[in-house]
């Protein structure tokens, strides 16, 4: 018993020591010793956890008031940096870089074998080399009417709501379309979340859910098994919301592993531009090896989760601030009457959008309010090191620039709380630093689908409506920082009356 006793102490000491010693080193003699930032954040990576899980803070928002304190560099780990000069972002994300992305965080979404969750440049970049095909602006073109059924989907549903006197929940309306849209277009596989009653389409539901867990277990390896493994019974105890998320999981998995196990049956899939026709291609591969079912399953999740909120989320929040400035209001109804003078004929297609000035504005606005991630894409030096800004910065530490550190950055963008489309005309200087889809080489694939379906979803939504905000009408949209923004508060609601012509 003495002995196990002595073992036991000898246990303690030498992690008191090891403990001791971390934390000196990280304090004092780490090469990032001589940025500032929160003594606690230079000593421990459980500082970000902390404030995040227990302060029960939005770690974006912690950001702005450090860069206050500390400056335009951040030490918020022992070895990571966040940047707040807009210079740095694009230092950090850009096509000559080939930085490895982060495992900690990356590896904390469960889609290790994705174009997303690819830790290096060559892994995502043979992936992305097939994908980008479905991607391409020529593809989306070519997908023009699937994302214009799914827009007028949405605007019958805002008709029936209309009939029934009933506002309707802009928060899940819009991403309603977005998800429809995706799932249709990545797997062939229509959900009609837009049919959902009062658009509480489960998948939205269980999307919401999932943010909260991801933002609890990020630190750990619990995320995986929680969300992406957990059989159907188990994610109910969890959280009823959650469960759903889990059946569409469940009908992925059934649907990869049909067509795995008989590729013939990519023919009945409704059209042939399915992420599944890319990626079972094995002529677009070098080595002819098609990904594993698994890989697959990572990459419909990647682009599932990627593909609703952005979209949705950017189309509400311009949604609110043109009800709340009726003159921005009344000029791109203005513009869209123009262009669409009757309801009956003549519909606009994506190319008559694109020319068109005001309406393009209007979604660069709403997108540079929404910012896409808001969280820090994190990278990591290389063993060459790096500049960044004017500073040197060491290999292997950790680095970002959030977005909103971008977006709301007073020198490039005036009152950059304040909606102002009309800051978009006249000059493409300010397109530089619209990065809702990140840059560089490992920035958002599906850029060119989101855009097709903010220029339809926005002209298709302000010509044949009219909008009248319900009571209560929120003073702000409130979000939380759980990578992309998981808005919160008061939802949007407007009561939607139908144009005549």
């Amino acid at each position: 018993m003495a002995f196990l006793w002595s073992a036991a102490l000898a246990t303690v000491i030498t992690y008191a020591v090891y403990a001791v010693y971390t934390v000196t080193y990280n304090a004092c003699f780490h090469p990032l010793a001589r940025f500032p930032g929160p003594p606690v954040a230079r000593a421990t990576i459980y500082w970000k956890a902390y404030v995040e899980c227990i302060a029960n803070r939005s770690f974006c928002h912690v950001l702005v008031e450090l860069h206050a304190r500390y400056g335009e560099i951040v030490r918020v780990g022992p070895n990571e940096l966040h940047f707040a000069n807009p210079k740095a972002y694009h230092d950090i994300y850009n096509n000559k870089n080939r930085w490895d992305k982060e495992a900690r965080l990356y590896k904390s979404f469960g889609e290790d074998r994705s174009s997303f969750g690819f830790l290096t440049y060559a892994e995502a970049k043979n992936r992305k080399d097939v994908l980008n095909r479905a991607f391409s602006q020529a593809a989306i073109e070519g997908a023009e009417s699937l994302v214009a059924e799914k827009t007028k989907a949405l605007c019958a549903a805002f008709e029936r709501q209309s009939k029934a006197c009933k506002p309707a929940d802009l928060f899940f309306a819009f991403r309603c379309m977005a998800m429809d849209v995706i799932t249709v277009f990545c797997f062939g596989k229509p959900i009609h979340a837009v049919d959902a009653p009062d658009f509480k389409a489960p998948i939205l539901l269980a999307m919401d859910a999932a943010s909260v867990v991801f933002l609890r277990f990020k630190y750990s390896d619990l995320f995986k098994n929680i969300i992406t493994k957990c059989p159907p019974k188990l994610s109910k105890i969890i959280s009823p919301a959650t469960a759903g998320l889990v059946d569409l999981q469940q009908l992925l998995r059934r649907q990869i592993n049909d067509l795995t196990d008989d590729p013939e049956k990519l023919k009945f899939l409704p059209h042939n531009m399915t992420i599944y026709h890319r990626l079972m291609d094995a002529e677009a591969y070098r080595n002819k090896t098609v990904p594993s079912a698994g890989s697959l399953y990572e990459e419909a999740q990647a682009l599932m989760f990627g593909g609703g909120d952005t979209v949705g989320n950017t189309m509400m929040v311009g949604t609110f601030h043109l009800l709340q400035q009726s003159d921005k209001l009344q000029k791109l109804k203005a513009e869209l009457s123009e262009a669409w003078p009757s309801l009956n004929e003549h519909e606009p297609k994506l190319r008559d959008l694109e020319k068109m000035p005001y309406l393009n504005a209007v979604i660069k606005e709403s997108l540079r309010l929404s910012s896409g991630v808001v969280s820090g894409l994190l990278r990591v030096v290389p063993p060459t090191g790096a500049t960044i800004g004017a500073a040197v910065i060491p290999p292997g530490t950790i680095v970002s620039c959030g977005s909103t550190f971008v977006h709301y950055n007073a020198a490039l963008f005036p009152k950059p709380d304040e909606f102002l489309p009309e800051r978009w005309l006249g000059s493409t200087d300010s397109d530089n630093w619209l990065v809702a889809f990140s840059r560089g080489p490992r920035m958002c694939l599906g850029s060119n689908l989101a855009w097709a379906e903010l220029r339809l979803g926005f002209a298709h939504v302000f010509r044949k409506f009219d909008m009248v905000a319900a009571d209560p009408v929120p003073d702000k949209l409130p979000f939380r920082d759980t990578f992309l923004p998981s808005y919160h508060g008061t939802h949007l609601q407007v009561n939607m009356r139908p144009v005549d012509v």
